[in-house]
């Protein structure tokens, strides 16, 4: 378990050392296109995406992978945000970083009032395939980095280091739900979107994000059973159920428990108030400020959606429900996965 942070030791926003250190922005590393030019190609919602290594990566992020894989340097104390994609991970690194920096700054001038989650942890990812990667390792200790990269194809840099890993993962019928969502306002009045039913189908084949998400999770879980003292494994749906207590969970997992001062002061509820999803989607950086991915802007309030569980009985049949469940149960158990319950009223509320 790490050492507990002092004020000193909590991690800045990201966004902070983008402004800082904007000198050391190198051009997007180009030195992989023939490589990546071999691999099989398809596209998702206007999006080319590769196959690599068994995953579905999106073609604009793989630079940034290659280049983490041949190049990303981690330190003892880094802590990483890990996820597929559309599975809490906008609310985890908000919990992460209102918990690391409880004692740096007042509740009501936390970095969070004014940024984005994505900005106060960096996705490398996206940075490294940005020519930001110098960026990255100008980043003060202890660094808090998030990925969505298969952990098969992480660099062993970071499998073999002690740096930690917290992940989270959410139904896969939400996360379709989701992405689709999440797709149709980035690429908002580009012609010819797939449909729910044409993106469900290709989810339920492996192909979409970081694909298939099966593999993804799967992954996580057994380096968590290998290792727990460095591989935190999360389910959303739990946090959202029990907030207070995954939130402590959190704490002492990444070396800051709460002092019983702390408990007695409501320090925890504060956090995790901060960090609910209304207050963040509520917040004027939110609802009108936008970011980045590669092929265009995102407005930040597509990340803040509905964060509900089963909003996929709005959108799916049953016989479509039952049909993403069964192809997830069956590789959970052929992994010996048994211990997620996908807890799926699958007849109850659905489109039939």
């Amino acid at each position: 378990m790490a050492t507990p942070n002092s004020n000193d030791d909590a991690p800045i926003p990201f966004e902070f050392a983008l402004e800082t250190n904007n000198s050391l922005i190198q051009s997007a590393p180009e030195k992989y296109d023939h490589f990546m030019a071999s691999l099989p190609l398809t596209t998702l919602d206007h999006r080319r995406i590769r196959l690599y290594q068994g995953f579905w990566i999106p073609e604009d992020y793989l630079r940034g992978v290659l280049t983490i894989q041949d190049h990303f340097a981690s330190r003892p104390n880094d802590l990483f945000i890990v996820s597929y994609p559309k599975s809490g991970t906008t609310w985890l690194k908000a919990l992460i970083f209102a918990t690391m920096t409880r004692k740096k700054y007042p509740f009501d001038q936390n970095p969070l009032l004014v940024y984005n989650p994505h900005q106060c942890i960096v996705y490398i990812d996206k940075h490294y395939s940005l020519g930001r990667s110098r960026i990255v390792e100008a980043i003060p200790s202890p660094r808090v980095l998030s990925t969505h990269i298969p952990y098969s194809i992480l660099p062993d840099s970071i499998t073999g280091s002690d740096c930690r890993m917290i992940y989270v993962w959410r139904d896969p019928k939400d996360v379709i739900v989701s992405l689709w969502h999440f797709a149709q306002k980035v690429y908002e009045g580009t012609p010819n979107l797939p449909s729910f039913s044409e993106s469900f189908e290709l989810f339920c084949e492996g192909n979409s994000y970081f694909g298939p998400i099966w593999n993804h999770i799967i992954e996580y879980w057994k380096e968590s059973k290998r290792k727990p003292e460095k591989m935190l494994f999360l389910k959303y749906e739990d946090m959202l159920e029990e907030p207070i207590k995954y939130a402590r969970i959190l704490a002492k997992f990444i070396g800051c428990p709460y002092s019983e001062a702390e408990e007695k002061q409501g320090v925890i509820e504060q956090v995790v108030d901060l960090c609910s999803f209304q207050k963040l989607k509520d917040l004027e950086v939110n609802k009108r400020g936008s970011g980045t991915i590669l092929d265009g802007h995102v407005p930040y309030a597509a990340f803040f959606r509905k964060g509900m569980v089963g909003d996929w009985r709005n959108h799916m049949t049953s016989e479509m429900a039952q049909r993403l469940d069964g192809i997830v149960a069956e590789k959970f158990k052929e992994a010996g996965l048994e211990m997620i319950n996908m807890k799926s009223e699958t007849t109850l509320g659905c489109l039939d």
